[in-house]
């Protein structure tokens, strides 16, 4: 995955967050032809977060555990030492696409709302994104400082990397589709339940 393709998945943000992000310029360039639906679709979510009481509900507990409980929905993040802890109730409605994060040729995983995704329309369903964020080490603290502050979240850092959480941050279903739109809302209730367990060699 190159850096435009990531930006259209996980939504269009500011061009000079992602250009801090990444290092690079020009990696969240809008689309012209999709603005006004994607317009549309924000304010959709914005009301939707108003009615209830939600706001800030895509954002993620900071919290990480060091252990996983037992029959916990679970995903392992092979080759960086995490396991995702999910919902009990997003068993069987997400997917999780493995995909290549260009800049520093590392994993990247995309949780999806599955009946989203696999609608194979423009709109996938993302509601969050682990990847490689740095290819130093950064403390929580620098990370505060960096351009995905506020639309991400730290994950922890090895001797050579930094890696991250980043959550969508634009409609990531068809505005004129209600049963996407109440698959995505659902399941995005519910992201601040998400924990990461780190595993001691990954640190």
């Amino acid at each position: 995955m190159n850096k435009e393709q990531l930006s259209q998945r996980i939504g269009n943000m500011d061009d000079r967050l992602v250009a801090q992000a990444e290092h690079m310029p020009n990696y969240g360039r809008q689309r012209r032809s999709g603005l006004r639906r994607k317009i549309a679709g924000i304010a959709a979510v914005i009301v939707l977060m108003a009615c209830s009481g939600a706001v800030g509900a895509l954002a993620f507990s900071r919290e990480t555990v060091t252990e996983v409980p037992a029959q916990q929905e679970t995903v392992e993040l092979a080759g960086i030492g995490v396991t995702v802890l999910l919902p009990d109730s997003w068993v069987g409605k997400y997917e999780v696409v493995q995909d290549s994060f260009l800049p520093y040729n590392s994993a990247m995983w995309e949780f999806c709302a599955k009946s989203v995704y696999e609608d194979g329309t423009f709109y996938r369903g993302s509601l969050f994104t682990v990847f490689q964020y740095a290819d130093y080490s950064m403390s929580a603290e620098e990370f505060a400082q960096s351009g995905l502050a506020g639309i991400g979240q730290y994950l922890f850092a090895t001797e050579d990397a930094t890696y991250a959480v980043m959550y969508a941050g634009d409609v990531q279903y068809d505005p004129d589709n209600a049963a996407q739109q109440e698959t995505w809302y659902a399941l995005s209730q519910t992201v601040q339940e998400v924990r990461f367990v780190i595993a001691p060699m990954a640190v």
